[in-house]
């Protein structure tokens, strides 16, 4: 009678263990993803301020959008802002010129 007992009191309790090591056993595995990518704070092909997403204080947003096309998250479906500032950048140009020939 004591042995089922005490196989009933053990049961809660490896399952209260399993959650605690399983939690920090997650804790330890998101401090390892959330390591930078570039370590030294460094990034590829322009980098930006010590690998941080915060927009710089002189930087217009299409240049930040343009530094961090690449990276997952950071804006939305960057691939397509960019390519819409490129089309602007076209029609600003055509725009000018049409107005220049007006002249």
């Amino acid at each position: 009678m004591f042995e089922a007992s005490l196989l009933w009191l053990l049961i809660p309790l490896g399952a209260l263990l399993a959650v605690i090591f399983g939690g920090v056993l997650i804790m330890r595995l998101q401090k390892k993803v959330r390591e930078p990518i570039f370590p030294g704070g460094t990034e590829p092909a322009g980098g930006g301020a010590g690998g941080t997403f915060q927009q710089g204080a002189g930087e217009s947003r299409e240049d930040f959008v343009r530094r961090h096309r690449h990276r997952p998250g950071v804006v939305a479906d960057g691939v397509t802002l960019v390519d819409l500032y490129d089309r602007i950048r076209r029609l600003e140009h055509r725009i000018a010129v049409l107005e220049g020939d007006n002249d």
